[in-house]
């Protein structure tokens, strides 16, 4: 059964502002995590475009940024997504820029967790290491929920790093999931950052390999000069 956000939820729904400081001085300023909105999802899509395939450390050593099919099979896929309506973005107030986002849905436990549209060799040996990770740990079972929220990247603009957006980005699908009726968010981490992050909001680790044992699986499964140490199943229950 494929899962659907309720119709009777709110959207556009802000989940979530916290203080940072702003990306040009020590200033604090408030972001905003929302709902992504229509008219957003071809911003969303290049945004993804900059600063996810070209460091997420998979899509990096399988060269999908440098690949024209593999680049059109994970747009693709993207869209998909965001047409769901899980998506979060954050903003700065008073501003529509994009500071962050992550791309979301919710997989029950007869679905498949990725999607057969990607077709290119690059971005299959991605989806091959993504739903390895996932089969290591039957989170659902383990949690006793029949469903959950995975996530198809995590990002930050590069100038706002450093500022703790990516944890609370993750931080506002507590809220989210609370009111959509999501017990659970559980899928695998591939970069350390992302991996701090969602420790700092409270995930923990359910299932973890490293790069190099990863490797011993064969070709499909090596990745070459990652800078992570390991991808993690990481895991939040939602009470």
């Amino acid at each position: 059964m494929v899962w659907t956000r309720p119709t009777n939820s709110a959207f556009p729904s802000v989940w979530h502002t916290f203080r940072a400081k702003d990306v040009d001085s020590d200033q604090l300023i408030t972001y905003r995590v929302q709902d992504l909105t229509e008219d957003r999802f071809e911003d969303m899509v290049q945004h993804f475009l900059d600063n996810f395939i070209e460091e997420e450390p998979i899509c990096v050593s399988k060269g999908v940024a440098k690949d024209a099919t593999a680049r059109e099979a994970a747009i693709k896929l993207w869209r998909k997504v965001l047409r769901e309506k899980m998506t979060l973005v954050c903003y700065k107030e008073g501003s529509d820029e994009i500071i962050g986002a992550n791309i979301v849905t919710v997989k029950t436990s007869d679905e498949v967790y990725t999607i057969d549209i990607l077709k290119s060799a690059e971005q299959g040996d991605v989806r091959v290491i993504v739903e390895y990770v996932t089969k290591q740990f039957d989170a659902l079972e383990h949690y006793g929920v029949d469903h959950r929220m995975v996530a198809y990247g995590l990002t930050v603009d590069r100038r706002y790093r450093g500022r703790g957006i990516a944890t609370e980005i993750l931080k506002a699908r507590v809220p989210m999931c609370k009111t959509l009726g999501i017990k659970l968010a559980a899928h695998p981490f591939s970069a350390l950052g992302s991996q701090k992050a969602a420790s700092n909001a409270g995930y923990r680790t359910d299932y973890e390999i490293t790069y190099d044992d990863l490797a011993k699986l064969g070709p499909k499964y090596t990745l070459l000069n990652i800078p992570s140490k390991s991808i993690k199943l990481m895991s939040l229950f939602i009470e």
